[in-house]
């Protein structure tokens, strides 16, 4: 008796360690990507999110509780050490096999930096700051979301074979919605491929070449960049000389901004969040910002 009791313990320890291995850990360093992987672990695991704030990406801290989550994880995605720039000394601790920097993958549509192109001929001491080849701001395109998705699904199979059907169902479904979401936005976006409007920061260049939109009118270069007196003047001449009507701007505008860019300007003023962070996480976060940036442009340009 005592021996056939044995025997279930060690049966049972052996199902509770198969279990466990089933169920990787997975780390995400922002919403829209979280959210991807949200959907393909979909009845495997819950990924974790690392910035759930609103904080920017570019220069957050990381607590005692995010460097151990990060030791920890069987995967950790992120965009780049370039773009989540407060991870640079973690991911040094991370092996190889167990980090994915997106900007790495082959194929991906990948735009350098209009900053250059947008320089004030202004020198502006206040408006140094450390320069990006590369725009990174890359989720906004659904094209490079199926990309990421597809190799982040092979990955995930790769450290969980067991539940390698669900995760290519999982992938299969979520293929799909990316499409009927892509189709849903350029009917939406397609009565003002011709239409000028103007951008605060210039984040949005994922967004406006895959919809095919004309290039904005960039008020200043890049998250964060100083609006100098000679910027605003440029920029409100542009907008008036080109009868520009939408202004669309992030959480990094101030109000008095928005309000001298616009003043003396018949301009629809939109504030749109590129990251999602006001959408809960989970597997809608990415859709829901995409469909609201989709929704203010066609509002806006009204």
């Amino acid at each position: 008796m005592k021996y056939r009791l044995l025997l279930s313990f060690i049966f049972l320890l052996a199902i509770k360690n198969v279990a466990a291995q089933s169920t990787p850990s997975v780390v995400v360093s922002i919403k829209p990507i979280h959210s991807i992987v949200t959907s393909l672990m979909s009845g495997i695991a819950e990924p974790q999110l690392l910035l759930k704030s609103s904080n920017s990406a570019h220069t957050f801290h990381l607590k005692p509780s995010q460097v151990q989550m990060l030791a920890n994880a069987d995967l950790v995605i992120i965009i780049s050490g370039d773009f989540e720039s407060g991870l640079r000394k973690a991911i040094k601790n991370i092996d190889d096999d167990s980090l994915f920097q997106i900007i790495s993958l082959n194929n991906l549509s990948i735009h350098k930096s209009r900053s250059e192109i947008l320089k004030s001929k202004e020198h502006d001491d206040a408006d140094e700051h450390e320069e990006n080849i590369y725009d990174l701001h890359l989720w906004l395109d659904i094209n490079n979301m199926k990309l990421i998705a597809k190799h982040i699904n092979n990955l995930l199979i790769k450290i969980d074979p067991v539940n390698e059907d669900k995760y290519n169902n999982n992938f299969l479904e979520l293929m799909l919605d990316l499409e009927e979401l892509k189709i849903d936005l350029e009917k939406e976006i397609a009565p003002f491929l011709a239409s000028q409007f103007a951008v605060f920061s210039d984040t949005t260049q994922y967004f406006e070449k895959s919809m095919k939109l004309i290039r904005p009118i960039i008020i200043t270069p890049y998250h964060g960049a100083r609006l100098s007196i000679i910027r605003t003047l440029m920029a409100k001449k542009a907008m008036s000389d080109l009868s520009v009507s939408c202004l669309l701007y992030g959480q990094e505008a101030k109000p008095n901004q928005i309000s001298v860019l616009s003043e003396g300007l018949s301009l629809k003023t939109f504030e749109i969040d590129i990251l999602g962070v006001k959408y809960p996480a989970g597997p809608d976060q990415y859709f829901n910002l995409m469909k609201r940036i989709s929704s203010q442009l066609a509002s806006c340009l009204k």
